[in-house]
């Protein structure tokens, strides 16, 4: 089952590379898809044929045209999926325009200023527009605003640590921004009442209720990294951001797996009373309602995916396989929306680093089982795994390598699950209470400051961020090496990787924490 979710998986992006930067993708589908019915058809026909004589003798023979038809009625699919994908204009005025548009995402708040985007008025088929302005007056989703400035296109390339390999315009088109605005003349023309009537609306003003919550009864830069750790804000300083990356620690102020399958924990252990089924399906929408109130960033939306994968074999009483889970959710990624493959960033960590964790834990822990603390153990192996399964790709994208990456995880990981829980307790009880909400949120800012501490201790550190150059070339090659170590070692431990990871019930929560 896992060799055919893999094979259908590259087959898909291989169609969509294909479809992007072929001239004759129409002639190539055509073709695949052929051969691909050619092949199953004569699969069927030799099972047929060896089911009459009742003996097999070389099944291999049997399944390689099976899995050469699925590769290329995947490949098809492929192909098709970006000949149906939608064009969209973007909005740009070399010169001085004014434009009337709605407030479509939340403000994100960062040192000095704040960035939103906006759609522009009687601009159907068109990307957004992202603003960006000073921190006052803030505005947030349904705003009506009037705008005066110029819409230019972003730049094609960002600089990444002296790297020029980032695609920052079809990044931003990725999540459906086409063009700019740099501190233009802003005019607040009316709320659009409707919109706060809306579910989007709703959970926008809870979102920003608990954001404003914790910004109040938690002091300093703690208050940031909560937010982020527990809701995604990215109200943090840059420099702080830079801090976290150097010290290996970026993925504890994004949301992540942890995030849902915390969520899940909690609605299924506190409805233990409850049927089962009833508690999947309230444990199921609360996670939607979570994901659309932090915003539907890829990596969430990938952790998404695999819990529900979880949450539906622990409702039928089978396995969770957690490889399956990883393919499924990459491959609807990339069906509903095929630029993600190519441009997105965050979705390449994500499904690098959680692939590091499903494939490569089970070999890495067999050298660690000298650890006598499970849970450092556990660190250690999902934190090195993730490390080496990303580190050829952060050092072609980004251009730098934290050195010190593991022995700060150890550190911190073990304060964050903490850190969420006092942030989710300060926001519950000062609802009571004010005082309850200052003593856990004094107890939040305290496990903040020493996680921060930490990581300012390891950006100090000699040789704590070592810059390299890499080439796509190089990256494959370093891939290629990394998956031979990995069977050489699976081969010279004997230690048998099943390619379905089984869980009890109770271990559902380990097999959704991903990075």
């Amino acid at each position: 089952m896992h060799t055919r979710a893999l094979i259908t998986l590259l087959g898909v992006c291989a169609g969509i590379l294909v479809g992007e930067l072929s001239l004759y993708g129409s002639e190539v589908a055509v073709t695949v898809l052929v051969l691909g019915i050619l092949q199953v058809s004569l699969y069927f026909f030799a099972v047929y044929r060896y089911s009459k004589r009742g003996v097999v003798r070389n099944r291999m023979n049997i399944y390689i045209p099976l899995l050469s038809g699925i590769f290329c009625i995947a490949l098809f699919v492929g192909v098709i999926r970006v000949q149906f994908d939608q064009t969209k204009t973007v909005y740009t005025c070399e010169k001085t325009c004014t434009f009337a548009g709605v407030v479509v995402t939340d403000s994100k708040v960062q040192d000095t200023y704040q960035i939103f985007s906006v759609h522009p008025d009687n601009e159907v088929e068109s990307y957004d527009v992202q603003v960006k302005v000073p921190l006052y007056p803030q505005f947030k989703i349904g705003d009506r605003l009037l705008l005066s400035g110029k819409v230019t296109k972003p730049s094609s390339q960002m600089e990444h640590a002296g790297k020029k390999s980032f695609d920052y315009s079809m990044y931003l088109q990725i999540h459906n921004i086409g063009s700019e605005m740099l501190y233009p003349k802003v005019d607040r023309i009316k709320n659009d009442s409707s919109a706060s009537y809306t579910l989007s609306g709703r959970l926008a003003q809870t979102r920003e209720f608990f954001l404003t919550t914790v910004f109040i009864y938690v002091s300093g830069s703690s208050a940031s990294l909560a937010s982020g750790m527990l809701f995604g804000d990215s109200s943090m300083s840059k420099e702080l951001v830079q801090t976290f990356r150097v010290a290996g620690l970026s993925h504890i102020i994004v949301l992540s797996g942890f995030n849902i399958a915390v969520l899940i924990s909690f609605v299924v252990i506190l409805l233990r009373v409850v049927p089962l089924f009833i508690r999947i399906c309230i444990a199921g929408i609360f996670v939607v309602l979570f994901v659309l109130m932090v915003g539907a960033e890829v990596s969430i939306v990938r952790a998404t995916i695999m819990s529900f994968v979880g949450l539906g074999a622990l409702l039928i009483g089978r396995g969770y396989a957690a490889r399956q889970a990883l393919l499924l959710s990459l491959l609807c990624i990339i069906l509903y929306e095929p630029q993600h493959l190519l441009h997105d960033v965050s979705l390449h960590l994500s499904f690098l680093a959680t692939a590091g964790i499903v494939y490569l834990s089970d070999t890495i822990q067999f050298f660690s089982v000298r650890v006598q603390s499970k849970t450092y153990q556990e660190i250690i192996t999902t934190t090195l795994a993730a490390y080496i399964a990303t580190l050829p790709y952060v050092i072609y994208t980004f251009g730098t390598i934290s050195v010190y990456a593991l022995f700060a995880n150890v550190l911190v990981l073990p304060l964050v699950p903490i850190a969420m829980l006092l942030t989710f307790l300060t926001i519950v009880t000062s609802v009571m209470w004010s005082g309850f909400g200052s003593l856990f949120g004094f107890l939040t800012s305290c496990v903040g400051d020493c996680i921060i501490f930490i990581a300012r201790f390891i950006e100090g550190l000699p040789f704590a961020s070592v810059q390299f150059s890499s080439t796509v070339s190089m990256m494959i090659f370093m891939y290629v090496c990394l998956v031979i170590a990995f069977l050489t070692l699976v081969l010279h431990t004997k230690n048998s990787i099943d390619e379905t990871r089984e869980t009890k019930n109770d271990e559902i929560v380990s097999d959704l924490i991903s990075y």
